[in-house]
């Protein structure tokens, strides 16, 4: 995700993405308790969100109530818990995910369906919209199936006149 400053969350350690959180929702290191269900305590909530260095890789239940607190997915948060450990990591895959805005994985199944069709069609992937030929050279060309050339040369029909049918 980015935050209101343009910053991505995967991309921070865990005490800025936690601070970043809690500056965001204008939370306290006891309203983290409260929402991590009591997981975490305050203490280690303001240990995390110190900035000094984790000499441990959080526990797998420590990193789920962590996201679910912050309201982030897993992956933000074990990534910016492997910056905290000194692991240097960077996130993979689609920037456009992380534009995303919380509670997105709540969407229905139609509407996530709705929403992927949307991008691909923006993106020109949908396989059957699109023509792909290779030339002579190896060049690869794409253009949509709707202004495709044509594979069937157009037949010509004897006339009345015995032209050649372009008359």
């Amino acid at each position: 995700m980015i935050d209101e400053n343009g910053t991505e969350d995967a991309g921070r350690p865990l005490h800025e993405l936690i601070r970043s959180r809690m500056d965001q929702y204008g939370w306290s290191y006891t309203d983290l308790a409260r929402r991590s269900g009591n997981d975490l305590s305050r203490a280690r909530w303001q240990q995390l969100g110190s900035g000094l260095r984790q000499r441990k890789f959080p526990e797998p239940a420590s990193l789920t109530s962590i996201a679910v607190a912050l309201d982030v997915d897993l992956t933000t948060v074990v990534l910016s818990a492997a910056r905290s450990v000194g692991l240097a990591v960077r996130p993979q895959g689609s920037t456009l995910a992380d534009l995303l805005p919380p509670g997105t994985e709540r969407l229905s199944s139609p509407m996530r369906d709705a929403i992927l069709s949307l991008v691909r069609v923006a993106v020109g992937e949908i396989g059957a919209d699109v023509v792909r030929t290779t030339d002579a050279e190896g060049t690869t060309l794409e253009w949509p199936k709707a202004d495709a050339p044509s594979r069937h040369r157009q037949r010509v029909t004897p006339t009345d006149d015995g032209g050649s049918g372009t008359g």
